[in-house]
């Protein structure tokens, strides 16, 4: 009787948990639609690329999926109602451990969910083993479960995983070490099908490499406006998404910092500078090293940089304007 009486405060807590998340989402979901045509400002001491994949923000159209999936997450009434809504956000790209505005990701309130009564414990391993398997980290669910039961599949699948996650990793590391001509990778992380790469400072990276090789491993195939990459040089960061035609899309770079962009051309290299606009904290500057060299590959009509994009933008158009607006500031 005590076990009973037990188990239903524990649903009443989580019921609650779960409200009071679907209220917060649903508040957040009214304020995103008023808001749809403005911008999402970032002040600086809030930089998206404060820290690692997992942390970086979500821009305003990232945040109000996330929060759209997060409530049918919620609302979902049985395991298979909430494995499709898994399926989808695996899908859409969106990182798992991303948190929205209020807080929440999508690998916390999924394993809130476990609690039910109706989500019997070999369909909660095949909820959990799925999201572990795109890299969900449970350790902040953990935080916020009374549940040991829950808590022990949680590690009991991630101890399973675990040679799956770092064979993943190991060629995913494989394949910068293959992009790097000059340095080493000193990290490398994954989220969905999303990447975050580290390679030391001074590193000349072959970025086609790398995104190559990446698709090959799964990564960027999903929806891709919803997906990002992230090669970080030193303290430097560059953001690159992929286009709808499967273009390098080089969408933002941190606070601070400079890369140098090279394309190959019938006149030999042409170096392409992207940074950070320290006059526009919303631009990123794009500039050409040889002005010289770009003029006379403009009088000849020669197309350089194909398969590549600036915020958008054709190489040529960006070159012309000089500058691109920066992925957490973008208009939806």
């Amino acid at each position: 009787m005590k076990k009973e009486k037990l188990s239903n405060l524990k649903s009443a807590v989580f019921t609650d948990t779960l409200k009071d998340i679907g209220k917060s989402l649903s508040t957040n979901l009214v304020r995103t639609s008023k808001t749809k045509k403005q911008l999402l400002v970032y002040p600086a001491e809030l930089n998206p690329f404060s820290s690692a994949l997992s942390q970086i923000r979500l821009n305003e159209h990232e945040n109000s999926t996330l929060s759209a999936f997060l409530e049918k997450a919620i609302v979902a009434k049985t395991i298979d109602e909430l494995s499709k809504v898994i399926d989808e956000v695996l899908d859409s790209g969106i990182r798992i451990n991303a948190h929205n505005e209020d807080g929440f990701s999508f690998s916390n309130v999924a394993v809130l969910k476990m609690h039910y009564s109706q989500f019997t414990e070999s369909k909660q391993e095949d909820i959990i083993k799925k999201l572990a398997l795109n890299g969900a980290n449970f350790d902040e669910a953990g935080d916020n479960l009374g549940d040991e039961n829950i808590i022990e599949i949680c590690r009991k699948v991630q101890r399973e995983v675990e040679p799956q996650i770092h064979t993943r990793l190991t060629k995913l590391r494989e394949v910068a070490e293959n992009a790097a001509a000059v340095g080493s990778v000193e990290n490398v992380e994954i989220d969905s099908k999303n990447f975050y790469i580290k390679f030391s400072h001074n590193s000349k990276v072959n970025v086609v490499t790398v995104i190559e090789g990446a698709k090959r491993l799964g990564f960027s195939n999903g929806n891709l406006e919803l997906g990002i990459n992230i090669i970080q040089v030193g303290k430097g960061k560059v953001e690159i998404k992929t286009g709808k035609n499967g273009e390098r899309n080089y969408s933002d770079v941190s606070d601070n910092s400079s890369f140098t962009i090279t394309f190959s051309s019938s006149l030999g290299e042409l170096h392409v500078i992207v940074y950070q606009d320290k006059k526009n904290y919303n631009q990123v500057k794009v500039e050409v090293e040889d002005q010289e060299m770009w003029n006379k590959l403009q009088t000849i009509g020669e197309v350089v940089g194909q398969g590549c994009l600036f915020g958008d933008m054709p190489v040529k158009t960006a070159i012309e304007r000089g500058s691109f607006v920066r992925r957490c500031l973008e208009i939806i």
